[in-house]
């Protein structure tokens, strides 16, 4: 499974939880990110601690490497996902029939240039409403 992307269709890359984690590694891209207090870290899908992910673990029954692939998608579980209480999974059934569409790879590749300043250039994140880096205004999220 590519670093950055859930099975399913979470982008991980805009994921504060998942910039802990880079910033406790020491990465670069996310050292000088702001992050919320709290906030637990997260390694992304492929952490021994997520095996039990009900998306993971249907995604390894079914043989695909994303809900996109899935002979079932989309399912109820998917459905009810994209519409619980946290806005960044409104977007799970469009990155989904996007990444059926153009791949994972090619999706990674748009979801790392859409979760960028537009006027910097600096890796933003969920719910993100200025940049950490030129404090312009950040217009893709709701």
């Amino acid at each position: 499974m590519p670093r950055y992307a859930a099975y399913c269709g979470l982008y991980c890359g805009a994921c504060c939880s998942m910039i802990i984690h880079e910033k406790q590694a020491g990465e670069e891209s996310a050292l000088q990110m702001e992050t919320p207090q709290g906030e637990q870290p997260c390694a992304g899908c492929d952490a021994p601690y997520q095996q039990n992910c009900e998306f993971i673990v249907c995604n390894k029954n079914h043989g695909t490497e994303s809900c996109a692939f899935c002979p079932e998608y989309p399912c109820e579980r998917i459905i009810a996902f994209s519409h619980e209480e946290w806005e960044h999974h409104e977007v799970v059934l469009n990155n989904l029939n996007r990444i059926k569409e153009v791949g994972i790879e090619q999706w990674l590749q748009e979801q790392k240039e859409y979760w960028k300043c537009p006027s910097c250039g600096f890796r933003t994140q969920w719910y993100q409403k200025q940049c950490p880096h030129c404090n312009a205004e950040i217009t893709n999220y709701k």
